[in-house]
């Protein structure tokens, strides 16, 4: 058996001695003539920073501030965006009527209004026309002036004397009968329908039975007819000749 020295002593070990030491040896010195000398630094336990004396530091207000999850609370007051920034009120107050009334179409127009008896929407009412027709006098019931049925028979024969004012026909009103029937009326013109008395002789007379015109002709007129004597200027037609049957005129569906 080999003690250490033996194996010391041994070819192997001495080489691997001798590298090892000149090893070490060389990283020694190897390092020194890379880093040079290194001095060591002392770091006290607590270091603070002086800022510079040119150098001033804004005082910050955080007073007020909100987390980013809290809605922040907003009041706002409506204006009207006009150059003087005016309120709504005083933008409304410096409206004249009309210009409120337009502001107010513009913003919400009227219902179209159509017949409750089934005729449709009225007709456009020329400017100019001789009267109001019943649609604009009683618009939202059907049951004025006596009942549905008088408002139907009011609402056929204004119909037929708007489309006659719009064909250049100028009317001064008109009346419709039980049939259904639209007499127009005109200026200076009394219809009339004629009855006939036969005497022995075998001859016949002809008498006014019954006179229609508008309301613009005066009673006298009446008074010198049914005697037999026709005024001058006054035109007599034909009760029976002029009559209108609304539904074929106006296209209209019983």
């Amino acid at each position: 058996m080999k003690t250490v020295f033996d194996v010391i002593h041994q070819p192997l070990v001495i080489g691997a001695l001798v590298l090892s030491i000149l090893i070490v040896v060389g990283v020694y010195f190897g390092s020194h003539w890379y880093y040079g000398d290194v001095e060591s630094i002392d770091i006290p336990a607590q270091a603070t920073f002086t800022p510079s004396p040119a150098v001033s530091v804004p005082e910050i207000n955080l007073e007020g501030l909100q987390m980013a999850d809290e809605p922040a609370n907003i009041e706002s007051q409506l204006t009207v965006p006009t150059a003087d920034n005016e309120s709504v009120d005083d933008f409304l107050a410096s409206l004249s009527d009309e210009e409120k009334a337009l502001l107010a179409s513009e913003v919400m127009p009227e219902p179209e209004l159509v017949s409750p008896f089934g005729f449709g929407a009225y007709p456009e009412v020329p400017p100019d026309f001789s009267h109001n027709p019943i649609w604009v006098d009683f618009p939202n019931t059907k049951n004025a002036l006596g009942g549905s049925t008088m408002m139907r028979a009011l609402e056929l024969c204004d119909r037929v004397l708007v489309e006659l004012w719009h064909q250049g026909d100028h009317t001064d009103g008109g009346s419709i009968g039980s049939d259904d029937m639209v007499l127009p009326f005109y200026l200076n013109t009394v219809y009339v329908r004629w009855g006939y008395t036969e005497h022995p002789d075998g001859t016949t007379t002809r008498y006014a039975r019954r006179m229609t015109s508008g309301p613009s002709m005066p009673q006298s007129v009446f008074d010198a007819i049914s005697q037999g004597t026709i005024p001058a200027g006054i035109t007599i037609l034909d009760h029976s000749e002029h009559k209108i049957d609304p539904f074929t005129f106006l296209n209209l569906n019983r």
